[in-house]
């Protein structure tokens, strides 16, 4: 049996100048890389050959590489020509997916012809909050019919609606995710990080009928969840065939054990828990293998600290009223509702304030970078927010 890591990134060491053009290219990106005063970032970093040797020390056959979403066309084909190569250099331990922009249209159907004739295997990790594009937005869905047609997966970031917040938590809301599985059902769909939970509504014989062609990946999850619990609620809510062992590598999982990015602690914590043997080799690396066609024997963040997640909750959960000077820390919503005046701010940066489309907890810090605003564009705003409310 295939032992397959169905989610990870290809994240090799950078040096300091060429973090900051990075962070200065990629805000998103930057920001979890370089999180504000008072986050932690969970990255961490792996040259390929630091991913072979980890894959060998978990006995991984396989990783499939998942592209950073990002939020030009020029900068999606430069991630392709980085993960072409590993692939190139290591065809029987590299797999692939390919990263486009939706919105650059004909030329995001051709980058990923592309990367498709020179042996990717699948399109993603696609964030459509990150990359500022809409499901049901035309080029996204050509893009759709383009692996349909194609016969290869696409692997979109999923986050749950509820909870604490943490860096890289997208706002799409899941009905959107559903939406797309009701008008493709032809849609080889995986969602990642268990699908944002979308998974537990599969318990209702409608929506599993619905979201028959539909897989979950588990990446990041020990961040969220204990792994023995996740794993059997999401057993008892969908047909195990249906989950893929993914990790998220080289994140740091479990930040207070961990000195560096590793391929065998969170498989180990899965290969140990009770499960009959062929669940447990399905998920590990059956499944994904089956979805890949890589047997045809086979059938069918950095986290804020806990202080500042603590007050968040209690805020939103009391009212609790804000106190100046506004920190990037602050939800968008809750600064426009509690200072009016910081509206009109916010309108001018192009950042919605109401509850809709935007989540009652989406901070300051990460509106904007998903608007393309970096670092120093953030300082800006949060300078006109306070001097809006001196």
């Amino acid at each position: 049996m295939l032992r397959i890591d169905a989610h990870v990134h290809y994240m090799p060491p950078l040096t300091p100048d060429e973090l900051d053009v990075f962070c200065r290219e990629e805000p998103y990106w930057g920001l979890l890389f370089r999180p504000p005063t008072g986050a932690r970032s969970l990255q961490g970093w792996a040259s390929a050959e630091r991913m072979l040797q980890d894959m060998d020390a978990a006995g991984v056959d396989y990783v499939v590489i998942q592209g950073q979403y990002r939020r030009t066309h020029e900068a999606c084909v430069e991630q392709n020509n980085q993960l072409l190569d590993l692939v190139r250099r290591w065809p029987q331990r590299v797999i692939a997916f390919a990263v486009v922009q939706p919105a650059a249209g004909t030329k995001a159907l051709d980058e990923l012809k592309r990367c498709l004739d020179n042996g990717m295997r699948g399109v993603g990790e696609l964030n459509p909050y990150a990359q500022g594009f809409a499901l049901n937005h035309p080029d996204f869905l050509h893009l759709v019919e383009a692996c349909i047609l194609n016969d290869v997966p696409m692997n979109l970031h999923v986050s749950e609606e509820v909870g604490r917040y943490y860096l890289g938590k997208s706002t799409t809301p899941l009905r959107h995710y559903y939406w797309l599985a009701c008008q493709y059902p032809e849609l080889i769909l995986i969602l990642a990080h268990w699908g944002g939970g979308l998974f537990i509504y599969e318990l209702m014989p409608s929506v599993r009928k619905t979201l028959r062609n539909v897989w979950y990946d588990t990446a990041a999850s020990p961040l969220l969840y204990p792994t023995n619990e996740i794993f059997d609620v999401a057993l008892r809510c969908v047909d195990y065939r249906k989950v893929l062992f993914g990790s998220d590598y080289p994140l740091i999982l479990f930040p207070g054990q961990q000195s560096g990015p590793d391929l065998h602690s969170f498989r180990g914590q899965v290969a140990r828990l009770s499960l009959p043997s062929e669940v447990r080799e399905a998920l590990l690396g059956g499944n994904a293998a089956r979805v890949l066609k890589l047997d045809t024997g086979l059938s069918e963040k950095p986290i804020p600290t806990r202080e500042q997640s603590v007050a968040r909750e209690r805020q939103l959960s009391t009212g609790e009223s804000l106190e100046a000077p506004i920190n990037g820390f602050m939800a968008v919503t809750m600064v426009a509702e509690h200072w009016p005046q910081t509206r009109a701010v916010f309108e001018r940066y192009g950042i919605p304030w109401q509850d809709s489309p935007v989540p009652f907890w989406e901070p300051i810090v990460q509106a904007a970078a998903a608007h393309g605003y970096g670092p120093i564009e953030q300082q800006r705003l949060l300078e006109e927010l306070n001097s809006v409310i001196a």
